[in-house]
């Protein structure tokens, strides 16, 4: 579900990419969570995205996606995550 919105957001028209945050389960950062702006993505693959740094994130780490300060998609597992 997570990949879909993200390429929704980034393929549609009315929407603007670059305004969108992504948080994802990321051990050993504070809390493990990582948020990092969807500019740093580089590609939308069949199970991860990936970052211009090389980097690859599953798309079941997925937490949260947001536009500016709104929550577009959240995952309904994300209390299992701590």
């Amino acid at each position: 579900m997570a990949k879909r919105i993200l390429d929704m957001l980034r393929w549609h028209p009315e929407m603007k990419f670059e305004d969108c945050k992504v948080t994802y389960l990321h051990r050993g950062s504070p809390g493990n969570l990582k948020t990092i702006p969807a500019t740093n993505i580089q590609a939308l693959e069949g199970g991860f995205m990936i970052m211009f740094d090389g980097s690859m994130v599953p798309y079941h780490r997925i937490i949260k996606i947001e536009s500016e300060k709104t929550v577009i998609w959240e995952n309904p597992k994300k209390g299992e995550f701590s």
